[in-house]
């Protein structure tokens, strides 16, 4: 029997449903009903009723139930107390480039307003590099858009974005409502480097229709790319949140494409059973309840 079963009973006891104690604790439903049932095994006794997709705790449990939250709260204040002055707690926090530059900057004002002794570091980098730093355990918690494809990746949505087409003053298309999709064909496009969700979903309509996507500015820098389509050199795809000032300001027309919507999710990922100390679990509050 661990600490760690406890806290899953005491949850589940208060919470009064599996699958709220999952959310919770930030683990999966199937690992707080595995613990549940190690502790009936373990004691020989039934802890829960399971009636009418709710759980009711038995006299077993409530009996269980007084000296199991003694042993959770003595040891949270011992890992509160015991090293306080050794140890603070770190986060390891990723994004993608455009939360990187937009979303992530106010969701840590918050954190470091709420968390003042935390050490808090951050990586910006494409989805696909943040993904594989969670996968690496060299990144906590991470916020990024774009395809996530590690199924053990937990996925939480924060927010909608979209992404759209972008042209600058000098571009022949400034002017334009609409257009069709084969008139990009043969734009010179300002673009994020290959990888980037903005990138790959965009090319991936072009080439649904036939359309080569010609890239004559690669770069990864949003600020730069951004100057880029404001000098001329081409269209550019990008997040609607990031190009707030320059639409303002009528610096940038955004183009409709004909049978072109594209729509994205912003979410919070991290890995699936991933310890969650109290700064963590204060990154993910402000971030399921960001608007």
């Amino acid at each position: 029997m661990t600490i760690r079963h406890l806290k899953i009973f005491v949850t589940v006891a208060e919470m009064g449903k599996m699958r709220s104690a999952a959310e919770q604790l930030h683990i999966s439903q199937p690992s707080v009903s595995q613990a549940i049932r190690e502790m009936e095994d373990y004691y020989g006794v039934q802890l829960f009723e399971r009636l009418a997709q709710r759980i009711y705790i038995t006299e077993n449990g409530k009996n269980l139930l007084s000296y199991a939250r003694h042993v959770v709260e003595s040891f949270e204040q011992f890992e509160e107390n015991a090293f306080c002055e050794a140890k603070k707690e770190i986060i390891r926090i990723g994004g993608s480039v455009s939360v990187g530059t937009v979303l992530l900057p106010k969701l840590l004002k918050q954190l470091k307003f709420q968390q003042k002794e935390a050490e808090i570091q951050v990586t910006v980098n494409n989805t696909a590099v943040i993904e594989k730093m969670i996968e690496n355990n060299e990144l906590d918690i991470a916020i990024v858009e774009g395809i996530v494809k590690n199924s053990r990746l937990v996925q939480k949505e924060i927010m909608e974005d979209e992404l759209v087409l972008v042209a600058g003053k000098a571009h022949p298309f400034f002017n334009r409502a609409s257009i069709q999709i084969e008139e990009l064909e043969g734009q010179s496009f300002v673009s994020r480097e290959n990888g980037s969700a903005e990138r790959n979903q965009f090319e991936q309509y072009l080439l649904e229709n036939q359309i080569k996507m010609k890239c004559t500015w690669v770069c990864s820098n949003t600020e730069a790319i951004k100057q880029a389509v404001l000098n001329g050199e081409g269209l550019a795809i990008l997040s609607r949140m990031l190009i707030k000032k320059e639409l303002k300001e009528e610096q940038f027309h955004v183009i409709s494409v004909e049978g072109i919507n594209i729509k994205r999710i912003i979410k919070m990922i991290y890995y699936e059973n991933k310890y969650f100390n109290s700064t963590m679990q204060r990154f993910a509050e402000i971030c399921k309840n960001f608007t």
